[in-house]
């Protein structure tokens, strides 16, 4: 069978099947090319400008690295399930996720409207192969779906690496050949090889550091809550139809927003310029009880009063609350050495402190116009009882 080669920067060459090259001609598929994998991160590393479409080619590579016990059938399934599997992102990927699952109540995974479209269930019913099929495997629901979709997938695995490699930090040194030689199917469940936990260990180590310094940097936080805002006043103004920002890519909605209401595009235009938010408040754990996380439920009415308190335009004041930290690893199943299945965290003292460790790095912030800081800072800290932090004095020289 020819395979046609595309040169990936972290895989080298991938050897590409024809029904996966049929795919990736589609515009479904094409579109992610113009989607960035990490949303407004850029605006922190110039060079994470990478795309969800090299980042399914890379999902696809390893999958079908995995897929070698399988047989021809659930290895092609599997294969187009990894490639298809971010087909549902929205533009700036994870930064509209939350937005499109609040007005149209689907999940980025949430993709059998996509894959059920006559341009791909056409290719796949060439190939015997049911939509429904593909749907399930990309949610996890099956099987096989546990390779792009379970405790430690190929979906992870590439891009911590990939965006390690692109923002340019140290993190994403993993020895991944040795961990997809010791992750099998055994019992009709993923499970990791005692032998393997090294290399595991070293890829949850790499996630675990991303965190705090590219996933959930302050300033891509704050990109990424001006943007939402932004789109959300745009979809209450009518200005766009949520539902039709699965199929949206970066350009089209940048450019649309520009002439949108006038906070939406005044909210872009910071944007484009980089002309940011600072950060009022910007505290942890140590300072607010994890409870502060039901807040998110009355969050537009907290940012509401903080900007009144303040005497703040609406809109200008933005409350970010992050979600509780998921450490999914957890669940993960090592094959001992004398054959006893034993959970991760129960092996690995190493993923123990990572779990606990993740809510060290939890931050809630409160943005404003940099000319309104301290005067939303005084009244955000009052609002939720954190006490001022002194500021510390610089180290003389003796």
């Amino acid at each position: 069978m020819f395979m046609s080669p595309i040169r990936d920067p972290i895989h080298g060459y991938i050897e590409v099947a024809p029904h996966i090259e049929r795919l990736l001609d589609t515009g479904i598929v094409q579109r992610l090319r113009n989607i960035k994998q990490l949303g407004w991160t850029n605006l922190v590393y110039p060079g994470a400008n990478h795309t969800r479409f090299e980042h399914s080619l890379g999902t696809y590579y390893l999958a079908s690295r995995l897929a070698g016990e399988l047989s021809e059938e659930e290895r092609r399934e599997i294969e187009i399930a990894a490639l298809l599997h971010d087909v549902g992102h929205g533009p700036y990927s994870h930064d509209s996720e939350d937005i499109i699952e609040q007005y149209t109540r689907r999940r980025h995974d949430d993709v059998a409207f996509l894959i059920e479209s006559e341009e791909i269930a056409g290719i796949l019913d060439e190939y015997g192969i049911k939509p429904s099929a593909i749907s399930g495997h990309i949610q996890g629901k099956t099987k096989i779906g546990q390779i792009i979709s379970g405790s430690l997938d190929v979906d992870r695995m590439d891009y911590i690496i990939r965006d390690a490699y692109y923002t340019g930090v140290a993190y994403g040194i993993v020895d991944y050949e040795h961990l997809l030689r010791n992750i099998r199917f055994y019992d009709n469940n993923i499970v990791l090889y005692y032998r393997g936990l090294k290399s595991a260990e070293s890829l949850l180590m790499s996630r675990f550091l991303m965190y705090p310094s590219v996933y959930d940097h302050h300033v891509g936080r704050i990109a990424g809550s001006m943007f939402v805002h932004a789109l959300e006043a745009a979809i209450l103004n009518g200005d766009v139809n949520a539902f039709e920002l699965q199929q949206m890519d970066d350009y089209e909605l940048n450019a649309r927003m520009r002439n949108f209401n006038e906070y939406s595009a005044d909210m872009i235009r910071r944007l484009n310029s980089r002309n940011l938010f600072k950060r009022a408040l910007y505290v942890g754990f140590d300072s607010v009880d994890k409870s502060i996380v039901r807040y998110t439920r009355i969050q537009k009415d907290i940012e509401r009063e903080i900007a009144r308190m303040a005497g703040v335009e609406e809109g200008y004041v933005l409350v970010d609350i992050p979600k509780m930290p998921e450490f999914r690893e957890r669940n993960t199943m090592v094959l001992m050495e004398n054959g006893q299945l034993k959970y991760l965290e129960d092996v690995s003292k190493l993923v123990k402190i990572m779990e606990e460790s993740y809510f060290d790095d939890w931050r809630m912030g409160v943005y404003t116009l940099p000319e309104c800081r301290d005067r939303v800072a005084r009244v955000a800290r009052a609002y939720f009882n954190v006490e001022r932090v002194p500021r510390q004095s610089k180290l003389g020289v003796a």
